[in-house]
């Protein structure tokens, strides 16, 4: 279904290393954690909003119009969304445990594009991690690579 991530890992840039991706719904999914991630302090502020479209767009490959749209019906998804459940499963049941290791890494990118992680991020990424089944210390691992290619030292 899906093509692995292991190139995003290995390549990620600005200039982009996309990630093929052949299911829309699997990418609205991955959008729709990326938008729960950005909202867990309360609001999607810019650089949040701005890190979605630019993995949406540069690592994902959509057309800047196409991820617009994916962030927009995100967002509005998220305003009625009760639990984060019936996404996870999607991802749990879709991907072996590397590409989700990678999501996680995609949400922490957005989770740190503020440079700052408060109580309620800190608790929905243990919670993803544990959703996801990923452990501790590769949620760890994770977390520490989106730092490094956010340029963010702690």
């Amino acid at each position: 279904m899906l093509n692995r991530f292991s190139e995003w890992v290995k390549n990620f840039s600005d200039s982009g290393s996309a990630v093929p991706t052949e299911d829309d719904d699997f990418v609205a999914t991955i959008t729709a954690l990326l938008v729960e991630a950005g909202m867990a302090d309360g609001a999607l502020d810019v650089d949040e909003r701005s890190r979605i479209l630019h993995l949406l767009t540069d690592q994902l490959e959509l057309a800047a119009p196409d991820a617009q749209t994916m962030l927009d019906e995100a967002i509005d998804a998220h305003n009625t969304r009760v639990e984060i459940h019936g996404l996870v499963s999607q991802i749990r049941t879709d991907t072996e445990m590397e590409d989700r290791i990678i999501i996680l890494e995609m949400i922490w990118v957005v989770v740190l594009a503020d440079s700052h992680i408060d109580a309620h991020e800190s608790q929905l990424m243990r919670r993803l991690a544990g959703l996801l089944f990923i452990d501790d210390v590769e949620a760890g691992l994770a977390a520490k690579r989106a730092r490094t290619r956010l340029g963010i030292d702690h």
